[in-house]
């Protein structure tokens, strides 16, 4: 042992390790797929994932927000449009009844006219000019005028019921959903339910604002200057019953006019019926549910998160934060009224 080199010690020693830990190894063999089992273990390995982060809010969030508000932002508007249409045919009520019977008497003296071969009804049952400069109307146009004002005003009643009945039948549904009493998928699938028939109605409804409210709206300033104003014939005794039943005159003098001692018939008139705008404001309230809508999905997908809002959000947070809170109790209180200075002993001092 004393003669071997040092440098062949040495080389042992490694020699030694390697056999060492081979044995081991044939004692307990394990290999690397033992460590890393593939599907079996909570560690499957692989290397890095890709993330994704998406702007798009998902389909189940935006179904939870339109179910928190939906149900609400449709009974406002179905009542709104309920007290609207009730407003205005209450409002043409008065009106509707005098233009429908002037209509109709004007309509039976043209088919006279019409059946006599008269020489100022016109021969090609279309609107003419006569030698005086008069127009003539035909019976054709008065029964479209006819069936203009009945369907307008039958149309009006009938949504003014309809939303007013919705409304009823939704109020309690959105209060017991919007209240926790009642829970469950079930609950949601039958309040889901009931907004989609209450949607389908606002399409309907729309339809229906569209002609004959919108269309009637347009048409009602031009037909009443028409009737009474421009064209012939005349119903006389029915101008006289609307004069004396209005208190007002279709050909007033302008002096008295201005004195306030007459008032004109037309505008009075016009002012019963359904403005234009009006109709426009039923419209884009029967329309506001699906904006809304889609305005919520546009909002949190690309409003939201997007540079002009987070530095309006970021700069009132900042305002907020730099504001000094004003004192939520005045700390001072006067002295007593009746009270006596206190007195200083400055020798004790």
């Amino acid at each position: 042992m004393g003669t071997e080199s040092p440098k062949s010690h040495r080389s042992s020693i490694p020699i030694a390790v390697i056999q060492g830990n081979s044995e081991r190894g044939s004692e307990s063999p394990r290999s690397l797929r033992d460590y890393h089992r593939g599907g079996t273990g909570t560690l499957t390995g692989g290397g890095v994932d890709k993330i994704f982060v998406s702007t798009k809010p998902s389909m189940k969030n935006f179904k939870r927000k339109l179910d928190a508000r939906l149900g609400i932002v449709l009974l406002l508007c179905l009542v709104t449009i309920a007290v609207i249409l009730g407003i205005y045919g209450v409002m043409h009520e008065s009106v509707h009844d005098e233009l429908t019977t002037y209509v109709n008497r004007t309509h039976q003296i043209a088919k006279e006219l019409k059946n006599a071969m008269d020489e100022n009804y016109p021969k090609e049952n279309q609107t003419n000019i006569d030698k005086l400069g008069r127009r003539w109307m035909t019976v054709e146009e008065l029964e479209d005028d006819a069936e203009l004002i009945e369907s307008t005003h039958s149309t009006l009643w009938c949504l003014f019921w309809w939303n007013i009945l919705l409304s009823v039948l939704l109020s309690p549904v959105v209060i017991v959903v919007h209240c926790g009493w009642v829970e469950g998928n079930g609950a949601k699938i039958a309040y889901r339910v009931v907004i989609v028939i209450g949607l389908l109605f606002c399409v309907a409804q729309f339809l229906y604002l569209i002609h004959p409210i919108f269309w009637g709206a347009a048409k009602f300033p031009s037909m009443l200057d028409r009737l009474f104003m421009e064209a012939y014939p005349k119903d006389e005794y029915q101008l006289a019953d609307i004069q004396s039943r209005f208190a007002c005159e279709f050909h007033p003098h302008e002096t008295l006019v201005k004195l306030d001692l007459q008032q004109p018939c037309l505008p009075k008139m016009k002012n019963s019926l359904l403005p234009t705008y009006s109709a426009v404001l039923l419209i884009f309230i029967d329309l506001f549910p699906f904006l809304y809508a889609i305005f919520t999905y546009v909002w949190s997908a690309y409003l939201k998160n997007s540079k002009v809002f987070k530095t309006a959000r970021s700069r009132v947070e900042l305002n907020n934060a730099r504001r000094v809170p004003f004192p939520t109790h005045n700390v001072y209180s006067p002295p007593e009224r009746d009270a006596k200075p206190a007195i200083i002993d400055v020798a004790a001092m």
